[in-house]
């Protein structure tokens, strides 16, 4: 496939879906904020809004340059793992909880990456030093990430059969 029919679907697909997103969070309408910079739903518009300006960029430069080097593959291996992974996650979130479901979820995609980047060329002394590094960043994440949402700005996480 040519790059910029590829950039082309890519922007029209961008572009339906910001449009629908934009729409939804149009009708929305959070009430229970009383200033509009408050409101859960300022922030979709704002976001959909510049997705749908930058997607219209995507298309007509797509339209007006017309490169025509073979695109890249979309699908890879990476694409369907990650896919994955963030499937499982959405499918654990309610099961087991914020905690334990975004510990495996970052662990299991830290994992991923690092296996394939460094592949076979890891063993022994350096193969543990990475598993520490993951296991560092997933922890201090999901610590993190905890402590912004759930403690600073009071957002309910869920707490699946743990809570």
């Amino acid at each position: 496939m040519k790059k910029w029919v590829q950039d082309l679907i890519l922007g029209c697909i961008l572009l339906l879906f910001s449009a629908v997103s934009f729409v939804y969070a149009y009708i929305m309408k959070d009430a229970s904020a009383k200033y509009f910079f408050a409101r859960a739903d300022t922030y979709i518009l704002l976001w959909t809004g510049v997705l749908g300006i930058l997607s219209i960029a995507l298309i007509v430069r797509s339209l007006r340059n017309r490169p025509d080097g073979q695109a890249n593959q979309i699908v890879t291996k990476r694409v369907g793992v990650t896919i994955l992974i963030i499937a499982v996650y959405i499918m654990l979130l309610g099961k087991l909880g914020f905690i334990a479901s975004s510990t495996l979820f970052l662990a299991a995609l830290l994992g991923f990456f690092t296996a394939e980047t460094k592949g076979k060329h890891i063993r022994g002394k350096a193969l543990l030093r990475e598993i520490i590094i993951c296991a560092a960043i997933t922890v201090v994440t999901v610590v993190l990430v905890y402590y912004l949402f759930g403690v600073l700005l009071g957002v309910r996480l869920p707490t699946g059969i743990l809570g």
